[in-house]
């Protein structure tokens, strides 16, 4: 695809084409849970940005492919996995594992803090959560074993852990609720 041409007005009449050429309205439910995904990689490429690790820099910029995947999974409205898929899922918790390992265990819930970078995750943790609660509602009536809701999940599960191994890696003492 190429796009040579990035004003077109179609949009002007608060509608929009999805991949298979439906047009819905702007605040139809597939576009909410679209925005949400294309806001999670817009914070991903903040974190990126502020990441001094090429590895996790890596990782994230595989992270933005396969939502950019996932979008065009839920425009194109399919219903198998041809496109997300159990290998993605794996590799997100096989991540999550092995970051996981040198962390200890969590006497109390952790407040979003650190630095620029792991505050930042933070943020992709809630917006990977809000996101998952967009396709949950677009995918209601198949909820069971959906590979999109699975991989938003185990998605800010990632983020979570990838904070407090960066935290602990550069010395950041984790903040802890205080009740």
């Amino acid at each position: 695809m190429r796009i040579t041409k990035v004003t077109t007005r179609n949009g002007d009449s608060g509608k929009t084409n999805l991949a298979k050429g439906e047009q819905v309205l702007k605040s139809d439910d597939i576009i909410h849970a679209l925005g949400e995904i294309d806001e999670l990689s817009s914070v991903i490429g903040v974190c990126i940005s502020l990441s001094n690790d090429s590895d996790i820099s890596n990782f994230l910029m595989k992270i933005q492919n396969n939502l950019f995947d996932i979008g065009g999974h839920i425009s194109m409205n399919l219903n198998d996995n041809s496109i997300v898929n159990s290998e993605m899922i794996s590799e997100l918790e096989s991540k999550i594992n092995f970051l996981n390992e040198d962390l200890s265990p969590l006497k109390e819930f952790i407040l979003p803090s650190g630095n620029h970078f792991s505050s930042n995750l933070h943020i992709a943790r809630a917006v990977s959560r809000r996101a998952e609660r967009s396709a949950v509602k677009l995918y209601i009536d198949s909820l069971a074993n959906n590979p999109v809701i699975m991989y938003l999940n185990r998605l800010s599960d990632y983020f979570f852990v990838l904070s407090r191994y960066y935290n602990k890696q550069n010395n950041i003492p984790e903040t802890t609720w205080k009740r």
